[in-house]
């Protein structure tokens, strides 16, 4: 799946649905052979919209899925995203709505834990994506899908989505501690970034425009670079950043897991460009991501508040990058951590630049 050029694919619409009803979960449940069990929790088209009293995220619509059989899902085309200057849909939808179809598959006392896909072709965004889930296993303590993503008929990209019934883990409890970094309070947003750079004439006027189109696209989440925490180089690969979706989500447990889903693929590889000044700096020729992993360990959490995003690229060679990211509430609990791994090809060797010029803000 393609990444926009230099602009950062967090910079642009999102939205995320209304809550089916009980009558629709039924209907979907006794399509499939958990029937009584299956529970649909997430926004699935053809379900009565409920009257919503906050500005709905764009992300809550972008999620949506229609089952047009058991166990096959269809994302229409019409709520595909395709980043300005990007090869095909952003890939951070096709996961959210990967692991939504593996939700409406198992029963709703099962939480997903852990998710491993892979990107094979990039997503038309003029074409509907029809996902189809495999129950490969369904035990006592944890269940496991398998979902294909496709269009032409050809898989674009291919998941195991595990599920876990909650179990005491009788003080059994041990995380990493969140970095000393500044709140989100009164640090510049990427959009504030992006507004600058409309406005600078060291850029093209092609480039400047190129902003401006993707200013004006409705923001689907909003991202606020912190300075590193102390010990942490401005040289280091290392990013942290606050996001949060823009616009309210509703109370749903798994709306708020998808939507972290979906950020979790927000410039994953950008943070290996920091010592070489920012992928604005020296930007690939080509740059995909080939896989995303991603464990979730708590549900206590809103993707529609703060949440600090660490990501730390630890091995870039052989024109792959491979990133790690820690996701913290305010609070400092740890909720999310994922790796990802890309591809970044040069015609041109790559600079490493003195310390002060290393990147400091957003690589847009």
């Amino acid at each position: 799946f393609g990444k926009p050029p230099p602009c950062p694919p967090f910079c642009s619409p999102l939205a995320l649905g209304r809550a089916c009803t009980r009558q629709r979960a039924l209907e979907l449940g006794s399509m499939g052979p958990l029937s009584q069990e299956r529970s649909v929790r997430l926004p699935v088209a053809g379900g009565a919209p409920l009257e919503m009293e906050w500005e709905e995220a764009v992300l809550q619509k972008s999620i949506q899925l229609e089952e047009i059989d058991s166990d096959v899902f269809l994302a229409a085309k019409d709520d595909l995203w395709k980043p300005l200057g990007a090869r095909g849909v952003f890939g951070g939808q096709t996961i959210c709505q990967t692991l939504h179809a593996a939700i409406l598959s198992v029963p709703s006392a099962f939480a997903v834990h852990s998710f491993h896909g892979y990107f094979l072709l990039a997503g038309d965004a003029d074409r509907n994506i029809v996902l189809h889930v495999r129950r490969v296993r369904d035990g006592g303590s944890f269940a496991t899908r398998s979902v294909e993503a496709r269009q032409r008929g050809q898989i674009i990209f291919s998941a195991t989505v595990q599920f876990h019934k909650p179990e005491p883990s009788r003080g059994l409890e041990v995380a990493m501690n969140m970095p000393a970094v500044a709140g989100p309070e009164g640090l510049k947003s990427d959009r504030e970034y992006m507004e600058d750079l409309t406005n600078d004439q060291k850029l093209s006027a092609r480039m400047r425009e190129f902003y401006r189109q993707s200013l004006a696209r409705p923001a689907r989440a909003e991202r606020r670079m912190a300075p590193p925490p102390p010990g942490v180089g401005p040289e280091e690969p290392a990013e942290h950043i606050w996001t949060r979706v823009s616009g309210r989500l509703g109370n749903t447990t798994e709306i708020h897991l998808i939507c972290l889903a979906y950020m979790s693929d927000m410039g994953m590889l950008e943070c290996a460009y920091k010592p070489f000044g920012g992928l604005r700096e020296q930007p690939p020729d080509m740059m995909v991501s080939l896989d995303h992993s991603m464990w979730f360990h708590s549900t206590t959490f809103r993707a529609d508040e703060w949440l600090l995003f660490e990501t730390r690229c630890t091995r870039a060679t052989a024109a792959r990058i491979l990133s790690f990211c820690r996701v913290w509430t305010q609070a400092g609990e740890l909720v999310f951590s994922c790796a990802q791994e890309g591809l970044a090809r040069h015609t041109e060797p790559l600079r490493t630049l003195p310390l002060p010029q290393a990147c400091t803000g957003f690589n847009t």
